[in-house]
């Protein structure tokens, strides 16, 4: 493992800060063990919960990708679409990632479980059987963003920090020597509490942030694209992220692991959101875009800009959050707003 690229999240040493983040592209057995040839530090296999209509959404599921402005294109930038959880039966598809995990251990990776919340009562029957099945790592997502779109009741969105750290609490006692992070929604202002709050119930990580909901209209036929809402990310996204992990980081403390999701498409964009304060990331849509090859590129675009820079990946974590400034603490600098605006204006 080299040691310029190793990280730490929550006493797991990972061999780079690249993870495989749920998704489709690992939702079956040979897709986690594509993301782990590829490189990736760890995979987070695809969700389940307890509820049927969650799976049932996955019929129902479409995407397309989207350009800089929107529009869609067949190779375009940000991906667009509405999904469901895996349609598998929760207890043997944990006995199966579990069995890959066990293989990844002896490369110093992980595949880990992972439930899109639906109940606190789910939940946590649902991570007592990871537990029971031998999983190192359990990834409780209270954020997904379709939410608003599915079934009532087949998918929660969590933004209450009290009724957080109650969950997370739960869970916790449920997954005892297992890692427990908490992956949170983009839909929300108070990330830096919610963060907070999930340090509080007992979570080893925090992740952040989930997709927004968005809406297309179509130029061409006046309709949505897709016809529905859906969920919307790409590289645009990332410096939001990095705001939301920096001001978490100054809540939680440099010594809680953050890691960062939603944007990243290259190895700067890794280094981008060390430096604001995640010891990694979790990767979906860049496999969606171009293969798990994807995931060897960015990693070694990383390698490859620390390299350039004679830092080690580690160095990074939180070095702009920690230099974050507010407006008040800038310097004076009068009249700077006449450079930005058409010469009409101060004729």
């Amino acid at each position: 493992m080299s040691d310029r690229l190793a990280t730490t999240i929550g006493g797991m040493r990972l061999r780079n800060p690249v993870i495989c983040a749920s998704g489709e592209p690992v939702m079956t057995e040979a897709g986690i063990r594509a993301a782990l040839r590829a490189g990736a530090a760890g995979v987070i296999a695809k969700s389940v919960n307890e509820r049927p209509e969650a799976a049932a959404q996955l019929d129902r599921a479409d995407y397309v990708e989207l350009d800089a402005a929107g529009v869609p294109a067949a190779h375009g930038v940000s991906l667009f679409n509405r999904s469901g959880l895996a349609q598998r039966d929760a207890s043997e598809w944990f006995a199966a990632i579990a069995a890959i995990d066990q293989e990844a251990a002896l490369d110093g990776q992980f595949v880990a479980a992972s439930i899109v919340l639906a109940g606190a009562d789910g939940a946590v029957v649902l991570a007592a059987m990871a537990r029971r099945v031998g999983l190192r790592v359990f990834e409780l997502n209270v954020g997904a963003p379709h939410a608003s779109e599915a079934t009532p009741g087949a998918i929660t969105q969590e933004t209450d920090p009290a009724r957080l750290t109650e969950l997370v609490a739960l869970v916790r006692a449920a997954t005892d020597g297992m890692q427990l992070w908490v992956k949170l929604t983009g839909l929300a202002s108070n990330l830096p509490a919610l963060a907070a709050a999930a340090q509080q119930g007992g979570a080893d990580a925090v992740c952040m942030m989930g997709r927004f909901m968005a809406m297309v209209p179509d130029l061409e036929t006046f309709a949505p694209v897709l016809g529905t809402s859906a969920a919307y990310g790409g590289g645009w996204a990332l410096p939001i992220v990095c705001r939301f992990l920096a001001l978490s980081r100054r809540v939680v403390g440099e010594g809680f692991p953050l890691l960062g999701t939603n944007g990243v498409r290259s190895g700067g964009d890794v280094a981008r959101m060390a430096l604001a304060g995640a010891s990694a990331t979790e990767l979906c849509s860049v496999v969606m875009h171009e293969g798990f090859g994807g995931l060897t590129r960015v990693i070694a675009e990383l390698d490859a800009l620390l390299v350039a820079r004679r830092v080690r990946f580690a160095e990074l974590v939180g070095r702009a959050a920690d230099a974050l400034g507010g407006y008040g603490e800038q310097a004076e600098t009068p009249g700077r707003w006449r450079d930005f605006v058409p010469p009409e204006t101060i004729a």
